[in-house]
C-alpha cells in the first residue's frame, strides 16, 4: 500500500522566501533596516505553523488562511517595532548652530523646517548679535544650516532637517530636539514648519515682526512679546498659526491687545473680561480700539483646543 506524500506549496514558498532574504542580506542587496525588521517579524512564522496545523483537514484552503493571518501578524509586529523606536528621543546626532549677525542687519528672517523633532525657540541670554542653537537627533537625521546676509540689510537663517535616503535601520531612527536662541535687539520674521513634534516658541523679549507656524502633529505653545512691530500697520495680519493635529496655547502680554481670526474646532478658551468673541469668529481684545499695541493673527486649529491667555 502506497502512502500519499503530503506537500504544501505555500510552506515551500515561505521557506524559499526566507532563504532568499537571508542570501540577499548577506550580499548587502537589501536596504538598511529591512532585514532587521524581517527578523523582528519572524515570530509570525510560528503563528503560520500553529494556525495551519489547527485548521488542517478541517477548513478548506487552511494553508492560505494561515498565511494571511501570519502576514497580518508580521505587519503588526513590524509596524509596532518601527513606531516604538521612532517615538523615542535620540541624541546620537549632535550639531550646533553658531552664527554672528552683522551690525548693519535691520531684519532677520528665521526659517525652520523639521521632521519628527521638538522645536524650541528662546531669547538669547548672553548679550550680542549672535544666533546659537543645538540639534540632537537620530543617527539617520541631521540639520542643514545656512546663514546669508543680503544687500538690503536683511539676514536669512535657514535650518532644514533631513533624513538619510532609503529604509533606515531601526537603531538609526528616533525623535529629535532642536533649540535655537535668538538675539533680542534685531527685528525678526519667523517661519516654523514641524511635521511631528511639539513646538514651543518663547518670544518674550524679542522684536517679533511676523510669525508663521505650520505644525502637523503635536501641541504648540507661543509666548508673544511686549513689542510693537515696526514694519507693519496696526491693521495688518502678522501671520498664520496652523496646528493640524494638536492643541494651541498663546500667551499674550496684557500690554498688547490681540485680534485673532479663528478657524478652529469648538470655541476658544479665553478670559471674557479681556477678550470678546464676535459672531464672525473673531476673538479680539475689548480695548482694541484704544490700545497702543495691537497684533493680529489667523489661528487654524481643526482638531485640538485653542487657548488664549493674558497673564497679569
Amino acid at each position: 500500500m502506497r502512502v500519499q506524500r503530503r506537500t504544501n506549496l505555500i510552506f515551500g514558498a515561505v521557506l524559499f522566501a526566507s532563504v532568499l532574504l537571508t542570501v540577499a542580506n548577506t550580499l548587502n542587496l537589501l536596504p538598511p533596516g529591512v532585514f532587521e525588521l524581517a527578523l523582528r517579524a519572524a515570530p509570525a512564522l510560528l503563528i503560520l505553523a500553529g494556525v495551519y496545523f489547527i485548521l488542517r483537514d478541517r477548513v478548506p484552503l487552511s494553508a492560505l488562511i494561515a498565511l494571511i493571518i501570519a502576514a497580518a501578524a508580521a505587519g503588526v509586529i513590524g509596524v509596532t517595532a518601527y513606531n516604538d523606536r521612532a517615538g523615542r528621543l535620540s541624541n546620537i546626532t549632535q550639531q550646533t548652530i553658531d552664527e554672528t549677525v552683522s551690525a548693519d542687519i535691520t531684519l532677520l528672517r528665521i526659517d525652520v523646517a523639521a521632521l519628527a523633532t521638538e522645536i524650541e525657540l528662546n531669547t538669547r541670554v548672553v548679550p550680542g548679535r549672535a544666533l546659537s542653537g543645538t540639534f540632537a537627533g537620530a543617527a539617520a537625521n541631521r540639520i542643514d544650516v545656512q546663514y546669508a546676509e543680503n544687500t538690503d540689510n536683511t539676514g536669512n537663517l535657514t535650518v532644514r532637517e533631513t533624513q538619510r535616503e532609503g529604509f533606515p535601520d531601526l537603531l538609526d531612527v528616533g525623535r529629535g530636539t532642536l533649540r535655537v536662541e535668538l538675539p533680542p535687539d534685531i527685528p525678526l520674521d519667523v517661519q516654523i514648519v514641524g511635521e511631528n513634534g511639539a513646538v514651543t516658541l518663547n518670544m518674550s523679549g524679542l522684536a517679533l515682526e511676523r510669525l508663521n507656524v505650520q505644525a502637523g502633529s503635536g501641541g504648540v505653545v507661543i509666548t508673544l512679546p511686549d513689542y510693537d512691530p515696526l514694519f507693519s500697520q496696526p491693521s495688518d495680519t502678522l501671520g498664520e498659526i496652523t496646528v493640524a493635529n494638536g492643541d494651541l496655547t498663546i500667551f499674550i502680554p496684557r500690554a498688547v491687545s490681540g485680534q485673532f481670526d479663528l478657524a478652529i474646532a469648538g470655541e476658544p478658551e479665553y478670559d471674557p473680561a479681556i477678550y470678546n468673541l464676535l459672531a464672525n469668529g473673531v476673538l479680539e481684545a475689548r480695548d482694541l480700539v484704544i490700545a497702543d499695541q495691537v497684533v493680529r493673527y489667523t489661528l487654524i486649529v481643526p482638531r485640538g483646543r485653542t487657548r488664549i491667555e493674558a497673564p497679569s
